[in-house]
């Protein structure tokens, strides 16, 4: 009963960060590997996007996890090369509440369509992670971070899907997917 507690105090702990910014972390492999792990809206969005490519793909989420994946360091290369798209933030935020409620709702898309939404998700990732500036992301070794953060995250996703299936069927998901809209809501309206 006392480790359950102890195990419930540290997660509530590890939910309620101090002001932590990956800027804070020395440039590198570091500073990109703690951009989509510190980040609120990078962890929760590709958590969820994990969760919805395996529900998408039925178990199989390897096609929209890699093209997520690719389509973000592209954009975040080109983003640093000048490439500059206006409302990116917003977008990314918004993208929480549309994978929420596609988590939330169960819908399965078509194939194409699921690998349009990854790229686009995964782009927009890349972008606010690329949009640091100053030595973080110039660093060679930030790219391959960033990388490793956002398989990371994404791949924690898709195991937390297996296990929330497991767990509760649906159900678990469908919940997580709903907390994840509701952080995509209120990132929206300022509260996050």
């Amino acid at each position: 009963m006392r480790l359950s507690i102890a195990l419930i105090a540290m997660l509530a702990m590890m939910l309620v960060p101090g002001p932590v910014l990956a800027a804070s972390v020395p440039p590198g492999f570091s500073s990109g590997l703690a951009g989509p792990v510190l980040t609120y809206v990078h962890l929760f969005g590709l958590l969820g996007l994990g969760l919805w490519l395996d529900m998408q793909g039925r178990g199989t989420p390897g096609a929209g996890a890699g093209l997520a994946l690719v389509v973000g360091v592209l954009a975040g290369l080109l983003t640093r090369a000048g490439l500059h798209l206006p409302y990116t933030g917003l977008a990314l935020e918004a993208s929480l509440l549309l994978l929420g409620g596609l988590l939330a709702a169960t819908l399965t898309l078509p194939t194409l369509v699921g690998l349009v939404i990854a790229g686009i998700v995964g782009a927009l990732h890349g972008i606010s992670l690329s949009q640091w500036g100053g030595p973080v992301t110039r660093n060679a070794l930030f790219w391959p971070g960033m990388l490793a953060g956002c398989v990371l995250v994404m791949s924690s996703g898709v195991g937390l899907s297996a296990t929330l299936y497991q767990l509760g069927g649906g159900k678990a998901s469908r919940v997580a997917g709903a907390l994840i809209a509701v952080l995509g809501v209120l990132m929206l309206v300022n509260i996050l």
